[in-house]
């Protein structure tokens, strides 16, 4: 049975502007961010995870400076950790300035292999973790995914989907690789994703017909901005920029 909640996100959501997954998997990501930034970012095991993870990735660093989401106390607790949590394993700055080619001399003395202070060292800027906000990326895409599929057997979902733009081609590749025994949401998923694909591969040849000296003065139409529209589609909407989806 689906969850209600996210049935309905789903309808909602196959009414904005492309792949209804990956919009939702973006909400679901600043929604997870704004809530770490508010009240736990003083949590002892968030910040033993983000300690291993060397923080956010870069993806999502960047997108905890969006306005509204991460804020500076917040940023400057969670990386004055990490980058502390570095530097343990660094030498001394005392012994460092005694001796300023401390790892030229390392690295002299051992050739072919780095010395056990230099591993260390490249250890400590090596995440060994995944960044807790890819986690809850990924948590959230097999939910709003796994729904979709289960809501395709009922008609509302279905004409909703057909409705909308699709599914962008990475969520249309998880769906086929991680639901395959699903026979029939697969199927009805393949007929929509087919159709629309086929219908922008018909804009793109129009693109290119239409930039033929020949038939210039046609002028472009809706099909204008497919060569925009086909990345949003090759590989899923722009993260974390909510609001900044292709102009149409």
């Amino acid at each position: 049975m689906s969850i209600p909640r996210v049935f309905n996100d789903l309808l909602d959501t196959c009414k904005e502007p492309g792949c209804p997954v990956c919009r939702l998997v973006n909400q679901a990501v600043e929604r997870y961010l704004d809530n770490l930034f508010y009240e736990n970012v003083n949590d002892g095991d968030l910040r033993a995870q983000l300690r291993a993870s060397l923080g956010f990735c870069h993806e999502h660093a960047w997108l905890a400076l969006k306005p509204g989401i991460g804020d500076a106390l917040g940023v400057a607790i969670i990386y004055h950790d990490v980058l502390t949590n570095i530097l343990r394993k660094f030498p001394q700055a005392e012994a460092a300035s005694q001796n300023q080619g401390w790892l030229s001399s390392l690295l002299g003395q051992m050739p072919r292999q780095l010395s056990d202070q230099v591993k260390e060292i490249a250890n400590a800027m090596t995440p060994n973790q995944p960044c807790p906000a890819c986690e809850k990326r990924d948590q959230a895409t097999e939910l709003y995914l796994s729904e979709l599929l289960k809501g395709l057997k009922n008609e509302q979902l279905l004409s909703a989907l057909n409705s909308s733009e699709g599914i962008c081609l990475p969520h249309l590749h998880q769906a086929f690789k991680e639901h395959a025994q699903d026979g029939e949401a697969i199927s009805a998923l393949f007929a929509i994703s087919q159709k629309k694909l086929a219908a922008l591969d018909k804009e793109l040849s129009e693109i290119i017909r239409k930039s033929d000296y020949r038939f210039r003065d046609e002028g472009f139409g809706e099909e204008g901005n497919a060569w925009r529209r086909v990345i949003q589609v090759s590989v899923g909407e722009k993260r974390g920029i909510e609001g900044q989806q292709v102009d149409r």
